[in-house]
């Protein structure tokens, strides 16, 4: 990154690096990147709401937010940040919510199952936008001045990998994923990843275990990679264990991206 050119250092807020049972007392999966193009949030999951209060952080900062796939730990916390947007942050300015088909019917669908008898949908003073991104490999996507890269990885029908291009620095963000071609193009895309690793050893085809980033390190050479989604013993183990240029994230962590 150029500070010399007038950018700014694009930084990686880790609100949340659990799996899906809060392994370890980790918060949901919760990640805001402050970019050129804005403050975004990567993920929603059901703790996204005491993460900000933890670090401070108000609603009201947020220009975005994108959706990795439609699953609880990376969206049940869309209601309660609704509800804090409205009646405690009293936010005005609109919001845009990126996403795989099916983020909008399934975002207002918690929301109004959450609070179908509340007023809240008679005080929402802001417009939601919905952008729905079709699950498929597609580069350069301009929304709104962020330019964003796609990738359909292997985990869930509605999985998209996304690398964010600020001033120069490419973020891959994975959300969850089993190994697959997509997830190598989207590590050769990217120049800070942030991975999930849920297990040790493998364990199936729909998560990352340590054991495959292991066999696959040369890939992530000069690269700076953040592994969350940690299931038990991942931290510990990377931690006896290093592997270059590699980090499992904890919960508050801030860093240039």
């Amino acid at each position: 990154m150029n500070e010399a050119k007038g950018m700014k250092q694009a930084k990686i807020h880790f609100l949340g690096t659990g799996d899906a049972w809060h392994t370890g007392g980790r918060f949901h999966q919760a990640l805001l990147l402050r970019l050129d193009a804005g403050v975004v949030l990567v993920d929603a999951g059901s703790t996204v709401c005491l993460a900000l209060d933890r670090d401070g952080i108000g609603t009201a900062e947020l220009d975005r937010i994108f959706i990795t796939h439609l699953h609880g730990d990376h969206i049940a916390g869309w209601p309660f940040l609704l509800l804090r947007m409205v009646y405690r942050d009293e936010r005005v300015r609109p919001l845009k919510i990126s996403g795989p088909p099916g983020t909008r019917e399934t975002f207002e669908s918690l929301a109004r199952l959450c609070y179908s008898d509340s007023s809240l949908w008679e005080k929402i003073a802001f417009e939601i936008i919905y952008e729905e991104l079709p699950v498929e490999e597609r580069s350069g996507i301009d929304c709104g001045g962020l330019l964003v890269d796609t990738f359909p990885l292997a985990h869930h029908p509605t999985s998209l990998g996304l690398v964010f291009d600020s001033g120069g620095t490419r973020i891959g963000v994975s959300g969850d994923t089993g190994w697959c071609p997509a997830l190598e193009r989207l590590v050769e895309a990217s120049d800070t990843l942030i991975i999930e690793c849920t297990t040790v050893e493998r364990a199936g085809a729909k998560h990352l275990s340590l054991e495959e980033i292991r066999a696959h390190a040369g890939l992530f050479e000069g690269k700076r990679t953040y592994l969350v989604h940690l299931g038990a013993g991942v931290a510990e183990d990377l931690s006896r264990e290093p592997l270059e240029g590699m980090e499992a994230a904890s919960d508050g962590l801030v860093t240039d991206a």
